[in-house]
């Protein structure tokens, strides 16, 4: 029987590489081979690391088919679920199946400029703001209706993973995964007599575009960051976000509680 495939992308300090170490000598003890980050071939993508590792090999892997699973060898570790010492056990797990594998939804954004069009998925989050990082002046349409005009540092759209994330430490809300909507949080918006807008965050169902139009034209020149890629646009027209149909898969070995997590790495 030939061996079977499996990925693994790994952050560069000593523990992880170590880690990595040890993961490949169990991998191939149990009839597996290995491939130096994302082969076609892989049947599982592993990753080694933190959250931004996690994230970052979703990104590099073009959002592979295969299941993702994260060995956490970072600080939060809210996507890695398998710890160092359990790297046997989980791959037994695996071998014999008994497993678990749970469809993501990517969020979608849409970017219009000057003509041209582009498409930017993430996992947890987008930020939009100004490539100067001035205050910025956008007007929020939600499902084509005009809601209000954001000012400030600019804005997060999150999914429901990703709200325990940046849009947590901007006091936006935590959003149980399985309700697939997304949320629109305000960064440091300025509420005064002159600028008015929600200083609180706004969730929506999956089936609501969220639509978001600079009102100036120093605001046409804008950085986006997908979890944590940055993309810079000029003369930006619009963006439209929304719940995408595309999705990863998540394996877990576990059964995953979100509230005992929630108060595992927060409480």
């Amino acid at each position: 029987m030939k061996d079977k495939i499996i990925n693994i992308a790994a952050n560069h300090d000593d523990f992880t590489l170590e880690i990595k170490q040890k993961l490949i000598d169990i991998l191939k003890k149990n009839g597996y081979t290995y491939c130096d980050g994302f082969c076609d071939k892989g049947e599982l993508n592993i990753t080694i690391g933190g959250d931004g590792a996690f994230l970052r090999g979703v990104r590099e892997s073009n959002f592979s088919r295969a299941p993702f699973v994260g060995i956490n060898t970072g600080t939060l570790g809210f996507f890695p679920e398998i710890t160092p010492e359990n790297l046997e056990s989980f791959i037994l797990d695996y071998r014999s199946g008994n497993y678990t594998i749970n469809d993501i939804n990517l969020i979608v954004s849409e970017i219009f400029t000057a003509g041209r069009t582009k498409k930017i998925y993430a996992v947890n989050d987008i930020i939009l703001k100004r490539k100067d990082m001035k205050t910025i002046h956008l007007d929020v349409f939600i499902a084509s209706n005009h809601l209000e005009k954001i000012s400030g540092d600019g804005l997060i759209i999150s999914s429901p993973l990703g709200s325990s994330a940046y849009n947590k430490s901007a006091g936006g809300s935590l959003v149980y995964p399985s309700l697939k909507t997304l949320q629109l949080t305000p960064l440091s918006p300025i509420i005064s007599n002159a600028y008015r807008c929600l200083d609180c965050s706004i969730i929506v169902p999956p089936e609501f575009e969220i639509s978001i139009y600079p009102e100036r034209k120093e605001d046409y020149y804008v950085a986006l960051l997908a979890d944590g890629e940055i993309y810079e646009f000029d003369e930006l027209e619009y963006v439209h976000f929304r719940t995408s149909k595309k999705i990863i898969k998540r394996l877990s070995t576990g059964t995953f509680n979100y509230w005992n997590v929630i108060k595992e790495k927060f409480l």
